[in-house]
């Protein structure tokens, strides 16, 4: 088993939800798609889409390494080929269900030594997780919900991700899916008569979900920039996690709401105030200007460009001549992204 200190050992994501049907693979699979886009060699090596066509599409042109074919009491089952892998050896490689138990006749008996080993190549590994199948938390998990899960992961794996991100699913939302026959429960259907899906329930498990957030320094950074002092800072705030390791890609993003020449000629004078102080401290970044709603606009720039941390401006009139606290508010209420705002 590999250490925290293991030499050239891949790093590992997991993306840990309270339930099934929180979203987590959609999450893997678009931070995937950000990663290829970013020039990582990505492949798949085991997703069940649940014949969901937009879980599908989320694979695009991501290469898929076969799953291995394994017969075993007359069935064929499909399990993760780890020396396909090895062989292909890619930078990433995106890995459903670490619970899982592989079939007898398997190299491992549990997926989550297929994922060490992968790591200890030096490959990085995309996987999901539901916090019910926490070893360490079993106890927790029966107190909340009076049902049994048989398939748990170490509590190690936990100490080995380099990063943990909660999928989260408020629990009216995720009960809302349940009940229109959207979430897929396969082996966890006994879930269902035991009230798993409940309010009480999700919320105790979203709250020990929570709790296990591990997160490394912004890989994506949103500056919602419109020239005013606060907005200025913003920019030397974002210099200040730059020094202090959140070296991510900048998304320098300045919004209208009037779509003319001169209100653009004079909003792409106002970005390059921080586009030459970017600049003078070598930091890279992108810059935009878009026209509409801005608490909209930049929740959508969040989605498209992946953000995992937006900044903007706290006080005074900013975007589009709106209080900025208002347009913060409806940021967080849309992005789904940590919001900080500088006064």
């Amino acid at each position: 088993m590999p250490t925290d200190n293991a030499p050239h050992s891949g790093r590992l994501k997991i993306f840990l939800g309270a339930a099934p049907g929180v979203g987590k693979t959609t999450a893997m699979l678009r931070q995937a798609q950000a990663r290829r886009a970013d020039g990582v060699d990505v492949v798949i090596g085991l997703v069940d889409t649940h014949g969901r066509q937009d879980t599908e599409a989320l694979l695009g042109q991501l290469e898929t390494i076969p799953s291995k074919q394994i017969e075993y009491r007359g069935h064929v089952f499909w399990e993760l080929d780890v020396d396909a892998i090895r062989e292909r050896r890619p930078g990433l490689v995106i890995v459903d269900e670490l619970a899982h138990t592989n079939v007898p006749g398997s190299a491992n008996n549990k997926r989550y030594v297929d994922v060490q080993e992968l790591l200890d190549t030096g490959i990085d590994v995309f996987t999901t997780l539901n916090v019910q199948h926490i070893e360490g938390l079993s106890d927790e998990v029966a107190r909340i919900t009076w049902a049994v899960v048989h398939e748990t992961v170490p509590d190690s794996m936990l100490k080995l991700a380099d990063e943990i991100e909660v999928v989260d699913l408020p629990p009216g939302d995720l009960i809302a899916r349940f009940r229109e026959g959207k979430v897929d429960l396969g082996k966890h259907a006994g879930f269902a008569t035991h009230n798993f899906f409940s309010q009480q329930n999700l919320a105790g498990l979203r709250a020990l979900a929570l709790r296990l957030a591990k997160k490394p320094p912004a890989r994506r950074i949103l500056i919602a920039f419109d020239g005013s002092p606060s907005a200025t800072r913003a920019v030397q705030h974002v210099v200040s996690l730059a020094r202090a390791g959140h070296r991510g890609k900048i998304v320098l993003l300045n919004v209208h709401s009037v779509s003319t020449d001169a209100e653009l000629r004079r909003q792409e004078q106002s970005l390059k105030t921080a586009s030459r102080f970017l600049d003078a401290h070598q930091i890279p970044f992108r810059s935009e200007i878009l026209a509409g709603r801005p608490a909209d606009v930049i929740a959508e720039a969040v989605d498209r460009h992946q953000i995992d941390l937006v900044v903007m401006g706290a006080t005074g009139l900013g975007l589009a001549g709106l209080v900025l606290g208002s347009v913060a508010l409806g940021v967080a209420q849309r992005a789904r992204v940590p919001v900080t705002l500088v006064k």
